[in-house]
């Protein structure tokens, strides 16, 4: 909850500051960009609780996560060049993790057109497709199961 409120203080803040005011669809949109943001963080979660069932206590899959949320907050240009622009289509389409704080921030931040439009499918999309393939992984890993004492 405190996150939140810091989190809308700094909108507060910075949008007064902005070159050109954010339009009316761009605050309709903001809010279901942080639902899916949190979507796609919450799919990712559970994918890797299921692994931590079928695993056990796996200290990397913790590290896996550090990782996760270290890249998702920074602005996806800074990943460009040789060694950026393939970690950005990674962060970007397959763990979709730049998505979750990036386009949100985008749709207040600069008018909306062309690729942004894109951006915005694409993390309603991979919020869809993160909750639809965490439910799978997390049945899969239950089926699979056994407890430590049988």
């Amino acid at each position: 909850f405190a996150n939140g409120l810091v989190g809308l203080g700094l909108l507060a803040w910075a949008v007064p500051r902005l070159d050109q005011p954010p339009s009316l669809l761009a605050w309709l949109l903001y809010p279901l960009l942080v639902l899916c943001g949190v979507a796609i963080l919450y799919g990712l979660v559970i994918m890797l609780a299921a692994a931590t069932i079928l695993m056990g206590r796996n200290q990397s899959l913790y590290d896996f996560w550090f990782y996760i949320t270290n890249f998702s907050r920074y602005p996806a240009e800074i990943y460009a060049g040789p060694w950026g622009d393939p970690i950005r289509a990674v962060c970007t389409f397959v763990i979709p993790i730049l998505l979750v704080v990036n386009v949100p921030a985008r749709v207040i931040a600069q008018p909306l057109q062309g690729r942004a439009w894109g951006l915005v499918a694409a993390a309603v999309l991979a919020a869809v497709v993160s909750l639809v393939v965490s439910r799978f992984v997390f049945q899969a890993a239950l089926a699979r199961y056994r407890s430590a004492s049988s």
